[in-house]
């Protein structure tokens, strides 16, 4: 198991899709670090809403405003797209024939693969972090902050955030955004069993997550949007804007395990009963 996994790393790390991701999470967070440095320098003062208000402050709160802007769209593409082609491309390919040829079983086959792009997606949420992490730094220092009340007439003031509790932190919201890809990757792992298309897998797994954050802003629908993928992906940033950990990251994490018991399930199922013909 360990020298399979360590097979699909080399052929993943090797990959130039895989340098063109790593140089694009380089390049847009340290685009977004000179973009708030340089409207905090403007006149006027105005340094956005929320986390961008706060992130001049600080860089260490820089991090956290990166990963709000890029965790909603970019790294979810990204995230699809690795888990999409995890199975589907050497089917396009023409490699999943001789990959089974060899004395390992579909399942074990599978769980390697979907562990190395799981890496992979983790990977990418960490080098948005540090990217930012390294620039923020360097543009505003690491101090600790003080937030102030954010309601006027509030009977709660403001609190400060050390540069311990912020580095702890910062270290959860990164590990709470990657683990929220999780039912992405449990999604993009079935779809890809089910088509040798890349492209149609990764489009059906990023449309999952499409739909579910239009879904979701419809209030409308009740409890109902408790159940998408997307709904609780913002949980973690009252650490940062109100100083509490939301009893949402917990039904967050619970989601994300929930779409990954149901669909890495039944990608293993359909993976072992598919007829490989690529």
């Amino acid at each position: 198991m360990i020298s399979l996994v360590r097979t699909e790393f080399a052929k993943a790390l090797r990959r130039g899709r895989t340098l063109a991701i790593g140089l694009a999470l380089v390049g847009l967070p340290s685009l977004i670090v000179f973009a708030i440095h340089a409207r905090g320098n403007g006149r006027g003062g105005d340094n956005g809403e929320g986390l961008f208000r706060l992130a001049h402050q600080s860089g260490l709160l820089v991090p956290a405003a990166v990963l709000e802007a890029m965790s909603a769209f970019l790294l979810i593409v990204i995230a699809g797209s690795i888990a999409g082609d995890i199975i589907a491309g050497d089917a396009a390919s023409g490699n999943l024939r001789y990959l089974l040829m060899r004395p390992v079983r579909r399942g074990r086959l599978l769980v390697a693969k979907a562990f190395v792009a799981g890496t992979l997606i983790w990977g990418c949420t960490i080098l948005v972090t540090v990217t930012a992490l390294v620039g923020g730094v360097l543009f505003f220092g690491a101090h600790p902050i003080t937030v102030p009340g954010l309601a006027i007439g509030s009977l709660f003031g403001g609190f400060h955030l050390t540069v311990t509790t912020l580095l702890e932190r910062l270290a959860i919201a990164t590990a709470y955004v990657a683990f929220g890809y999780s039912a992405l990757l449990a999604l993009g792992t079935f779809f890809s069993t089910v088509t040798d298309v890349p492209a149609g897998a990764i489009g059906a797994t990023i449309g999952v997550y499409v739909v579910s954050e239009i879904l979701d802003g419809i209030t409308q629908l009740g409890v109902i949007r408790y159940g998408f993928p997307t709904h609780y992906l913002a949980a973690w940033e009252p650490m940062f804007t109100q100083n509490r950990f939301p009893h949402d990251m917990l039904a967050g994490v619970a989601v994300q395990l929930a779409y990954v018991a149901v669909f890495l399930s039944a990608a293993l199922v359909w993976f072992n009963r598919k007829d490989i013909r690529s």
